[in-house]
C-alpha cells in the first residue's frame, strides 16, 4: 500500500509539473529553467510565425492564381494576405519581447485571430468548404511548434474550439448539420492529438532542462575543484592566472589601495625535517585559516606551491594587517598543542598596485618577490616595496 501511495503521489506531482511547465524545485534551477525556456519559447514562436507565414502566403497566392481562370471571391485572397502579415508581425514582435508570458500571448493572438478569420470567411461565403476545413486542422497541427506547458496549450485549444463551435452553431441553418458535426470530429480529434504531443514534449523538455542544469552544475563544481588547493583549501595558481584582472577590478571597487603580497614560512624545510611532514602540512593549513579569518572577506589567499602564497588585498595599512596575522598564527591553539612544534612564522613582500591602468601580474610578482627576499634576508617585519615610478603601457601597475 505504501508503494502504491508513493507511485500515486509521484504521478500526481508529474501531472502538476506538466500542467505548469515553469515549476521547478529550487530557486537556482527555476532561474536556470526560466532563461532556457524563454529562448526555447521565442524560437518556437518564430518557427510558428514562419510556418504560418509560408502557409498563408501560399494560400493567398493559390487563391489569386485560381481567380485568374475562373471567378473567385477575393475575400479568400484578402483574408489569407492579412493573416500572413499578422504572422510576419508575430515574428518581428517576438524579437523585441523580454517576457515568456508576452511571447505566449503573441502566439495565442496569432492562432485565435486566424481561427476567427476563417470563421468570418465561412460566414461571408456561406460555406465550410474543404479548404477551410483543412485550415482548421492545420491550425491545431501547428500548436505544438511552440514549447507550451499543458496549461497554456489547453487554453489555446479551448479558445480555438470555442471560436469555431460557438460561431458555427450560433446561426441556425447557415451550414449543413453534417458538415458541422464533421467539423466537431476534426477539431476534437486534432485537439486531443495536439495536447498529447504537447504533454510529451513538455515532459521531454523538462528532463532536458534538468539534465543540462545538473551537467552545468557538475562542470562548475569540477572547475571550482580545479581552482582549489586540495591541502589547504586556498585558491591555486591556475585560478590566479585565469581571473587576475577581474579579481583586481573587484578589489578596486572598495576604494582602498590594492596590494599584492608574497608570503612564505620561515625555515619551512627545517620544520618538516624536525617535526615531520604532517606538522608541515598542518602549519600550511593553519596559516591559510588564520589569513582567511584575519583578513577582509574580499582578500584572496592563493597557494602558488610549497610554502609560497600570494595575497591580493585592499587595505590602507596592509603591513599592520599582516602583522596581526603573524601574531594570530603564533597564538594558534592547534599549532601550540602539537608536541615539539616550533613557533611558525612567515615573511612577506608587498607590491603596491597603484594607478588605473592594466596591471601586469608578472611585474607585480617580481616587485613583491624582491621585497620578500629583502624581508627574508633582514628577518624584519613585513616589507613594503613600491616601484620608483609608475610604469606606462601594457605593463603599468594599478
Amino acid at each position: 500500500m505504501a508503494g502504491l501511495g508513493q507511485r500515486r503521489q509521484q504521478f500526481t506531482e508529474g501531472l502538476k509539473t506538466l500542467w505548469a511547465d515553469g515549476r521547478f524545485v529550487g530557486k537556482e534551477l527555476s532561474a536556470y529553467a526560466e532563461a532556457r525556456m524563454f529562448k526555447q519559447v521565442r524560437d518556437g514562436i518564430m518557427l510558428l510565425g514562419l510556418v504560418a507565414l509560408m502557409l498563408l502566403s501560399c494560400g493567398a497566392a493559390f487563391y489569386a492564381w485560381i481567380g485568374l481562370d475562373q471567378p473567385l471571391d477575393q475575400r479568400y485572397v484578402y483574408t489569407f494576405s492579412v493573416l500572413a502579415l499578422l504572422a510576419l508581425n508575430t515574428i518581428v514582435s517576438s524579437l523585441a519581447v523580454k517576457q515568456t508570458r508576452i511571447l505566449y500571448l503573441l502566439a495565442i493572438t496569432l492562432l485565435v485571430m486566424s481561427g476567427s478569420a476563417f470563421v468570418l470567411l465561412a460566414h461571408q461565403t456561406g460555406s465550410l468548404n474543404a479548404a477551410l476545413l483543412s485550415s482548421v486542422v492545420l491550425l491545431f497541427m501547428v500548436v505544438p511548434l511552440v514549447p507550451w506547458g499543458v496549461r497554456e496549450a489547453s487554453l489555446v485549444v479551448v479558445l480555438i474550439y470555442l471560436v469555431f463551435t460557438l460561431s458555427t452553431f450560433s446561426v441556425s441553418g447557415r451550414f449543413e448539420e453534417q458538415t458541422l458535426w464533421g467539423l466537431q470530429f476534426l477539431m476534437i480529434g486534432s485537439a486531443l492529438i495536439t495536447l498529447i504531443v504537447v504533454a510529451r514534449n513538455a515532459g521531454v523538455r523538462r528532463q532536458d532542462i534538468e539534465s543540462h542544469y545538473l551537467l552545468e552544475q557538475s562542470r562548475q563544481e569540477m572547475e571550482l575543484l580545479s581552482f582549489k588547493d586540495p591541502l589547504t583549501g586556498a585558491w591555486n595558481r591556475r585560478f590566479l592566472e585565469h581571473n587576475f584582472a577581474q579579481l583586481l577590478e573587484d578589489l578596486r571597487r572598495r576604494g582602498e589601495p590594492c596590494h599584492l603580497a608574497l608570503l612564505d614560512l620561515d625555515d619551512f624545510k627545517g620544520l618538516n625535517d624536525s617535526c615531520g611532514h604532517q606538522a608541515g602540512d598542518l602549519a600550511l593549513q593553519r596559516l591559510v585559516r588564520v589569513l582567511q579569518e584575519q583578513l577582509d572577506p574580499t582578500a584572496l589567499v592563493i597557494r602558488l606551491g610549497g610554502d609560497e602564497f600570494l595575497l591580493l588585498l585592499a587595505a590602507a595599512d596592509p603591513q599592520a594587517l599582516l602583522a596581526g596575522c603573524a601574531e594570530a598564527l603564533l597564538r594558534d591553539p592547534l599549532l601550540r598543542r602539537q608536541p615539539s612544534m616550533r613557533p611558525v612564522r612567515f615573511s612577506v613582500g608587498l607590491s603596491a598596485l597603484v594607478g588605473s591602468g592594466e596591471c601586469n601580474l608578472e611585474q607585480a610578482y617580481r616587485t613583491a618577490d624582491q621585497a620578500l627576499y629583502s624581508a627574508k634576508r633582514n628577518r624584519t617585519a613585513p616589507a613594503a616595496a613600491r616601484p620608483q615610478r609608475p610604469l606606462s603601457g601594457p605593463g603599468a601597475l594599478l
